[in-house]
């Protein structure tokens, strides 16, 4: 019997600094598309993302991404280079929580007893 392929879902919380928020909405929006879409662009055949807002809802955070991916080394050199973009090291955005977990898994786990 073969192992099936883990599919391991990933929800990272961040917010964003006041600083960036007072950016003009095309400022903010060139500086993404310079400094952090490429970097998501790069893994986007490998991790599935997609991204929400939250400040409405809680206060622990402002916007949460989930992502699905089968690579976790692909989710980790992308992390790395999002930690190095200048929207982490100049503060404009500071991850607060990563969650990894596994669909079903308990399923996988059965089918292969």
């Amino acid at each position: 019997m073969s192992t099936p392929k883990i599919v391991y879902n990933i929800v990272m919380c961040y917010t964003f600094s006041n600083e960036w928020l007072h950016k003009p909405p095309g400022e903010r929006r060139d500086y993404e598309g310079q400094h952090i879409f490429p970097i998501l662009i790069r893994y986007g055949d490998r991790i599935k993302r997609a991204s929400f807002d939250a400040e409405a809802f809680t206060t622990s955070f402002s916007d949460f991404m989930i992502m699905e991916t089968e690579d976790l080394s692909a989710y980790y050199f992308m992390m790395e280079e999002l930690r190095a973009s200048p929207m982490l090291t100049k503060g404009y955005v500071t991850i607060s929580n990563v969650i990894i977990g596994i669909n079903n898994e308990y399923k996988q786990q059965q089918a292969l007893l």
